[in-house]
């Protein structure tokens, strides 16, 4: 062969090897290059994503803290709402104890409820007032709206008076429409009990029920509560009815004491 001939043959052989190269190379880097920005793209996303997860976890803190301090902030508001209630509620049973004081025409001593058990919530409280105050066994407790209880004993700071929800206070009473007389006793709850009504009694649900006030220690006419419900005994010769006490003993604070009327 002719040296012309190897020249030419050398060179396509070269341009053939370029063109074979460049076949095989051109998808590899076309691969690498995208293998490349995928990874990429995963670091970038990554990284966002943490990114993202950080700023949204101070959030939630920040959020989170934001919350407890409303919280805080609302208990303190009705915290302070409580108390301004207890307050207007507590001013307006002290006048209207003062104006049963000044109607009363009989000696009256203010006093609190300062204590009250309460396996015995229903029977008994506790008075800051004794015998150094003037007050004497068996004196009556009252507030404006009804009848409390009575003092079962004294010592010389402090009394303790008995509910008339206890089932032994007993209390003559008066159906006040009617005029019928009666004994009511407590219930343990804010129902007391009126036994022995003749059956046809002309009594209704609603009619209210006074002290009968004749024995110089309850005053008379002063509120006992009203007729909750009627139903006639056992053995139905007479009839029981339901009393809805006036006061509430259940929460009790400032009440009048009045010592029994010298005889």
């Amino acid at each position: 062969m002719a040296v012309g001939e190897r020249d030419t043959s050398s060179i396509a052989e070269a341009i053939f090897l370029i063109i074979v190269i460049i076949m095989v190379g051109g998808p590899a880097a076309g691969l690498l290059l995208g293998a490349s920005t995928w990874v990429s793209g995963v670091i970038t996303k990554s990284a966002y994503q943490v990114e993202s997860t950080r700023n949204l976890a101070e959030e939630v803190f920040v959020s989170s803290q934001r919350i407890r301090e409303l919280e805080r902030k609302l208990a303190a508001s009705e915290l302070e709402l409580t108390t301004l209630r207890r307050q207007a509620r507590d001013t307006n049973n002290l006048r209207g104890l003062l104006g049963l004081k000044q109607k009363l025409t009989r000696k009256t001593i203010a006093a609190e409820v300062i204590a009250r058990n309460p396996d015995n919530w229903f029977e008994q409280v506790v008075l800051d007032k004794g015998m150094v105050d003037g007050i004497t066994k068996g004196s009556a407790v009252i507030t404006r709206d009804g009848i409390v209880g009575q003092v079962v004993s004294v010592s010389q700071n402090a009394s303790v008076v008995r509910l008339i929800t206890d089932p032994e206070q007993k209390l003559g009473v008066l159906i006040k429409r009617i005029g019928l007389p009666g004994i009511i006793s407590g219930n343990g709850q804010n129902l007391a009990l009126m036994e022995y009504i003749p059956v046809g009694t002309n009594v209704d649900i609603g009619d209210k029920i006074v002290c009968f006030g004749k024995g110089g220690v309850f005053p008379e006419n002063h509120p006992v509560g009203t007729v909750a419900a009627i139903k006639r005994d056992t053995d139905g010769a007479s009839m029981q009815i339901d009393v809805k006490l006036a006061e509430n003993c259940y929460d009790l604070n400032q009440v009048l004491v009045l010592p029994p009327l010298s005889k």
